[in-house]
């Protein structure tokens, strides 16, 4: 799991807000979760259901 504040400082120097941001190995949804904050929307693509899964509960646990 890397640090979503990097992942963040990466999508602020690389993209405007509403941006699409695309994942295409989205692991734990560290990337996804760093586009939300950040105002950004994104496309994450992950083949383990297991990281799947866990991106998906990390992600709705942040839009609880």
């Amino acid at each position: 799991e890397k640090p979503v504040e990097l992942f963040e400082k990466l999508v602020l120097n690389s993209s405007e807000e509403n941006d699409v941001v695309l994942d295409p190995f989205m692991g734990v949804g560290t990337l996804p979760i760093a586009c939300q904050n950040s105002n950004r929307k994104y496309i994450g693509i992950e083949l383990d259901d297991k990281y799947f899964e866990i991106a998906e509960n990390r992600i709705n646990k942040l839009n609880k």
